[in-house]
C-alpha cells in the first residue's frame, strides 16, 4: 500500500499536473518515486508540474526531505524545470501553496484552483473505482425507499484503499464542527470515513477527540435517528440520488442546512449541504439512468426490465431470483417456421466433432437445401437486390458448397445479361486474367464470419477500396452480440461507399456453435464400461450397446444417432403436429431436424429482439432463468424431451435451488413414471433424463435423487437398471447381481 493517493489535475489551458496527497506525517522516498516514474512510464506525457499535498504537521519535515531529493537528481526523474510544489492543509482542511512551498521551478496556485484540485481528485477517486453503478442491460435498480433507477451512486465502492480514504478524509475535514460529539451516518461503509477524518483533525489541531458514530441504517431506521443537542451533533449522508433522504433527515431532527451533510450527490434537487456534486461523473450515462422514479411511473418497468433490489445499510444486491420459463409456440416465427421448412426432410442438420475440444458443433449442409433448384429463386432475388453490377470476380471461401454457391451466383449475374464473373475458388485471389472492378465474396455458411474476415483482409491489396459484397447462404448465428460487429468491420471502407453483407437464410443457433453434451456421455459410458470390466461382468448385450453408442459418439453424429433410443432399442422419432413447424411432414424427418429447431428455439429465447426487451432465457448475476418442469409434459415426445435435454445449458435445467424445489419434483415424479412406462410412448425418453442426470446436463434436489434412483431394477431392462445406478451418485459401482443381463439391453 502506497503513502501517496495520485491523480492528474488539469489546469485551465496547461497541460496535466501530476498531484500526490498523504495525510501521514512521514513517508517512504520509494513511493514518491514509483508513483513518478509509473507516470511517465505509462506513456503520459510528463507532467506540467508535480504538486504534493500533506498535511501541516508533516510539511516541514517532508520539504526537508523533498529537497533532497531534488538535489539528488536521479531520485524524482522529471525535468529540472518542472515545477515540484508543496501544499500543507491544516486542522480546518484548508489548503495553502505560499511562495515558500515551491521547491523547484516556478508555480503560483490560486485558492480557487487548490479547491479545484480537491475536485479533480474526488472525481477521478468515484471514477476509477466505479462507484457509479450501472445495471446491466434489461436490469434496474430499486432503491431502499422503492424507488427505482438504471444507476445507483455506491459510496462504499470509493473507501477501499487507506490512501483514499485519507484522501476523502482531507475533503470532509472543512464541513465538520468544532464541537462535535455524535455523528450519524446512513450506511456504516463509510464509518471508516468518519474515524480518519477525526483522527485527522485532532492531529492536526492538538487535540483529543471523543467521536460516537452512530448508523440509522439509511430510510429502513430514521426513527432511530434522535438528535438531542444540534450543537454537538451531525448527519453525514453518505450518496443520494433523489434528495429525499437529506430533506427527510433535516425535517425530522431540526439541524440547520450545514449540519445534514452529503458527501455525493446526483440528485436534480439537491438538499443540505453537498460534498460533491457526483453528476460530473456521469456524463457518459443517459441522462434518465441517474434519476429516480415511482414504480407506477418507471420507464423501465414498462419496458420488462429486471428489478435489483438493494438491501442492508451499506446497499448490497439482494439474492439472485429464480424464473421458470415455458416455451410457447410463439417463439417460432413466420420467417423462422419458412426457414426450416426448407431444411428440415433433407438430412442438413449434423454434429461434427471437434478435433481440439471436447464439443459438437452443429452443421448445415446446403447441397439438397438451399443449393436444389427448387431454392433457386432464393439465391436469385439476392443477387438481383445486392451484388453490383460492376462484379467482375467472385470469391469462394473454402468447402465445395461455398464452391457451388459462387458458380450459382456467377450464373446468376450472368443472366441479367451481364459478363459472367470469374470465380476464384480455394479462397485464392491473385487471378489478374479480368480487370478488376469488384468483388463478390461467397460462402455456404458463416458461424463467426471468421471465413470472411480472412478474405477481407486478402482482398485489401488487389481490389483496395472496389466495391466488395460479402454473400452467405445461410448465417447461423444471426442475433449473436458479435453479429453486430463482423457486419460493421466487413462494411468498413475508410471515407469510400459502404461494403456489403448479405445473407439468404438467417438462423439463430447457439454463438459459439459449442454442445458438449456428447462429448459428455461418451465420457459416462467410458465409466460405465469400465466399471462393468472391473467387476468381471462377461460381455453382453449392455456392454455391445455400450460399445457401439460409444462408435457414434467418437465421429460426427448424422440421422437418427442424435439421442439414446427407447426401451425397445428403437430411435425415437417426431409425431405430427409439431409446434414450431408449418405445414405437413413424415418420416423423412431425421433427429438432427428438431435438434436444430430446438436449439434456435432456445436461443430465441436468450437474446432481445427489441431494446429493454427481457429475454425469458436470459442470465444475470442477479437473475437466474430455468425451463419449467411444464416443458416436459407439454411437449410430451420423447424426441422433443431430448431435444430440450441437450440443446439447453446446464444452468436451464439446474433445480437443486430451494426456489425450484417444486420443479424438482414435478420432473422427478415424471422420471418414476417413465420408468414404470419405460415400454410405452410415455417413456421413451427414459434413458435420456438418466443420461443427463449422470453427466449433471440436467440437476435435481437430492431428495429427488434418492427417489429415482430407489427405484426397484428388478423389473427394468438392463441397461435402464445399469444407468440407474448412477443417478444419486455417479461413482456408484454397477457391480453386483448381472440376473438383468438376459433383459431387453435399452
Amino acid at each position: 500500500m502506497s503513502a501517496f493517493y495520485h491523480f492528474h489535475w488539469k489546469r485551465e489551458e496547461q497541460a496535466d499536473h501530476l498531484v500526490l496527497m498523504t495525510t501521514l506525517a512521514e513517508f517512504r522516498q520509494q513511493d514518491l518515486i514509483d508513483i513518478v516514474d509509473q507516470d511517465i512510464l505509462s506513456g503520459n506525457p510528463y507532467p506540467e508540474a508535480l504538486i504534493i499535498i500533506a498535511p501541516a504537521d508533516g510539511a516541514p519535515a517532508m520539504k526537508k526531505t523533498l529537497r533532497t531529493m531534488i538535489k539528488a537528481d536521479a531520485l524524482i526523474r522529471l525535468p529540472s524545470d518542472t515545477p515540484i510544489v508543496l501544499v500543507s492543509f491544516d486542522a480546518r482542511g484548508q489548503l495553502a501553496a505560499p511562495k515558500s512551498s515551491v521547491l523547484q521551478g516556478e508555480i503560483s496556485l490560486a485558492r480557487d484552483e487548490l479547491d479545484d484540485i480537491v475536485r479533480a481528485g474526488t472525481h477521478h477517486l468515484v471514477t476509477s473505482r466505479e462507484a457509479v453503478l450501472v445495471a446491466p442491460h434489461a436490469h434496474h435498480f430499486v432503491h431502499p425507499r422503492r424507488r427505482h433507477s438504471r444507476a445507483f451512486f455506491r459510496t462504499a465502492n470509493a473507501l477501499i484503499q487507506g490512501e483514499e480514504i485519507g484522501f476523502l478524509a482531507l475533503v470532509v475535514l472543512p464541513y465538520l464542527g468544532e464541537h462535535d460529539e455524535k455523528i450519524w451516518i446512513d450506511s456504516s461503509s463509510i464509518a471508516s470515513l468518519i474515524y480518519a477524518a477525526y483522527a485527522l483533525r485532532g492531529r492536526l489541531a492538538k487535540q483529543t477527540l471523543n467521536i460516537q458514530v452512530q448508523s440509522f441504517s439509511s430510510y429502513e431506521g430514521l426513527d432511530r435517528l434522535w438528535v438531542q443537542d444540534p450543537s454537538k451533533e451531525l448527519v453525514l449522508i453518505s450518496a443520494t440520488a433523489s434528495g429525499s433522504l437529506p430533506r427527510i433527515v433535516a425535517e425530522k431532527t431540526r439541524l440547520p442546512e450545514h449540519r445534514v451533510v452529503t458527501l455525493f450527490s446526483t440528485s436534480m434537487e439537491p438538499s443540505g449541504t453537498i460534498i460533491f456534486d457526483a453528476r460530473d461523473t456521469t456524463k457518459d450515462l443517459e441522462p434518465l439512468m441517474l434519476e429516480t422514479f415511482e414504480e407506477a411511473t418507471c420507464p423501465w418497468c414498462r419496458d420488462g426490465s429486471r428489478m435489483i433490489t438493494f438491501v442492508g445499510d451499506q446497499f448490497l444486491t439482494d439474492a439472485a431470483t429464480v424464473t421458470a420459463y415455458t416455451l410457447v409456440e410463439a417463439i417460432a416465427t413466420a420467417m423462422f417456421k419458412a426457414v426450416m421448412g426448407k431444411y428440415r426432410g433433407h438430412s442438413a442438420f449434423s454434429l461434427r466433432q471437434s478435433r481440439e475440444r471436447a464439443h459438437h458443433s452443429l452443421y448445415v449442409g446446403l447441397t439438397d437445401t438451399l443449393l436444389a433448384g427448387t431454392n433457386r429463386i432464393a439465391i436469385s432475388r439476392l443477387v438481383q437486390r445486392h451484388v453490383p453490377a460492376s462484379t467482375s470476380h467472385i470469391l469462394a471461401t473454402k468447402g465445395a458448397d461455398s464452391e457451388a454457391l459462387a458458380e450459382i451466383v456467377a450464373d446468376e449475374i450472368h443472366m441479367l445479361g451481364l459478363p459472367r464473373p470469374q470465380v476464384m475458388k480455394d479462397g485464392k485471389t491473385d487471378s489478374e486474367t479480368v480487370e478488376r472492378r469488384g468483388v463478390v465474396i461467397v460462402a455456404a455458411s458463416i458461424g463467426s464470419g471468421q471465413s470472411f474476415q480472412d478474405a477481407s483482409r486478402d482482398l485489401r491489396k488487389p481490389f483496395v477500396n472496389l466495391p466488395r459484397t460479402y454473400l452467405a447462404g445461410v448465417s447461423k448465428h444471426s442475433v449473436a452480440e458479435y453479429h453486430g460487429t463482423l457486419l460493421k468491420d466487413l462494411e468498413h471502407n475508410n471515407k469510400e461507399h459502404k461494403h456489403t453483407l448479405c445473407v439468404v437464410d438467417a438462423m439463430n443457433l447457439p454463438h459459439p456453435n459449442q454442445f458438449p453434451i456428447w462429448a459428455k456421455e461418451l465420457g459416462f459410458w467410458k465409466k460405465v464400461r469400465f466399471d462393468l470390466v472391473s467387476a468381471g461382468r462377461p460381455p453382453g448385450k449392455v456392454l455391445d450397446f455400450i460399445n457401439r453408442r460409444m462408435g457414434v459418439l467418437s465421429r460426427d453424429i448424422a440421422g437418427n444417432d442424435f439421442f439414446l433410443p427407447n426401451s425397445s432399442n428403437q430411435s425415437l422419432i417426431l409425431r405430427p403436429s409439431f409446434a414450431f413447424w408449418a405445414g405437413p411432414y413424415g418420416d423423412e424427418i431425421k433427429q438432427g431436424d428438431v435438434f436444430a429447431t430446438i436449439a434456435s428455439v432456445l436461443e430465441s429465447c436468450r437474446k432481445p429482439s427489441k431494446a429493454w426487451q427481457t429475454p425469458p432465457l436470459e442470465q444475470s448475476p442477479f437473475h437466474m432463468n430455468v425451463l419449467s418442469s411444464e416443458n416436459f409434459t407439454r411437449f410430451n415426445d420423447g424426441i422433443i424431451q431430448a431435444c430440450l435435454l441437450r440443446a439447453a445449458f446446464p444452468h436451464e435445467l439446474s433445480y437443486a435451488h430451494g426456489t425450484t424445489v417444486n420443479h424438482s419434483a414435478k420432473i422427478s415424479h415424471l422420471i418414476l413414471k417413465m420408468l414404470e412406462h419405460h415400454g410405452d410412448s410415455q417413456g421413451e425418453a427414459i434413458l435420456e433424463f438418466l443420461v443427463a442426470i449422470c453427466t449433471r446436463q440436467l440437476t435435481l434436489a437430492p431428495a429427488d435423487l434418492r427417489r429415482i434412483a430407489s427405484h426397484p431394477k428388478n423389473r427394468l431392462p438392463a441397461l435402464i437398471a445399469t444407468v440407474l445406478r448412477y443417478v444419486a451418485d455417479e461413482g456408484a459401482s454397477v457391480a453386483g447381481n448381472s440376473s438383468h443381463e438376459n433383459s431387453p439391453p435399452a
